[in-house]
Order: structure tokens, then sequence, then C-alpha cells
């Protein structure tokens, strides 16, 4: 059974475990999101676009010391944008294929 979290907080403030105060604080918490924000490469491209179901990480990929970030999706492909180094907003550069130590794109051909 799954239990959505403003039902777990008014369990809880139900059952003594939360005063109704710190219950309010709570559920304006779960419920404080910023807008979603679709990420760009510097060459004006949309990170995952045209593929399905992409699912972006960030791991830093070439030890740099900047967050890169992985692509991967429904068929398998994997890409990376690395972040590009400068400061202000992250930018990142087009996406290429993750590459195994053969050089080979790694590919999982979920497909």
């Amino acid at each position: 059974m799954r239990i959505d979290p403003p039902t777990f907080l008014a369990l809880l403030a139900v059952s003594g475990a939360v005063s109704p105060t710190s219950l309010l604080a709570q559920s304006a918490k779960i419920a404080d999101f910023a807008p979603p924000v679709r990420l760009m490469s510097a060459g004006a491209k949309f990170l995952g676009e045209q593929r399905l179901y992409p699912a972006p990480t960030y791991h830093d990929v070439d030890g740099d010391g900047l967050q890169d970030i992985v692509v991967g999706d429904l068929r398998g492909l994997l890409t990376v944008a690395r972040r590009l180094p400068g400061a202000g907003p992250a930018r990142y550069a087009e996406e290429q294929p993750v590459r195994g130590t053969d050089g080979e794109e790694i590919d999982f051909h979920n497909w």
C-alpha cells in the first residue's frame, strides 16, 4: 500500500506523533517545488530531445570536478553533456555518446 505524503502527515497528526503546527510546516515543505526547467546545451539544443523517456543524472564523467549530465533512455542509449567551466549558471556542451575504455559507444540495446 502506498500512502501519499499529505495523508501520511495527517495520520501522524491524528496519532499525536506530530503537533498540528508542525504538520502545517511539514506540508508546506512538501508542496514547495520550483517550476521545471528544460536544460539546453551551449548549441541551443534541449538535452535528451527526440529520445524515448530520457532519464538524466549528474556525474563527473571526465574527472574535472564539474557535474556533467548523463542521459539514458528507454532504448539503452547513454549520452553525456559535459559541463562547461565558468561562473554563473551552469552551461553544458552538446550531448556526445558515452564511450567505454575500448572507445566503443555504450549502448545497452534495451530493444
